[in-house]
């Protein structure tokens, strides 16, 4: 990079920012130079906020307008054909209780 490419930032720490700074850039091996851009840069990425429009933030929307079908169809098995088709060795096995049915 050359001088041309980068901007310098400058910042004021107290007396104990500056020792508890300089210990950690110390303890990891780094300049304090590069200790700060580290620190910037992580700053940055925590505080960046997430894109609203990202499906994961849409998806209450489409239930609310309504462009989900009315009715799923389900793979789900009842108890007695999860039974019948038991093949296993001669182990029994307990199928746990319907949530729903208990009040």
């Amino acid at each position: 990079m050359s001088s041309n490419d980068t901007k310098h930032v400058q910042t004021e720490l107290n007396e104990d920012e500056y020792e508890r700074f300089r210990e950690f850039a110390s303890e990891h091996d780094l300049s304090l130079k590069e200790a700060g851009h580290e620190a910037l840069l992580e700053w940055i990425e925590r505080q960046q906020q997430a894109d609203p429009n990202d499906p994961a933030f849409t998806v209450l929307d489409d239930l609310d307008d309504g462009s989900l079908p009315a009715s799923s169809a389900t793979d789900a098995r009842e108890e007695d054909d999860l039974v019948d088709e038991w093949h296993g060795s001669d182990e029994s096995f307990t199928l746990a209780d319907d949530p729903s049915a208990q009040s």
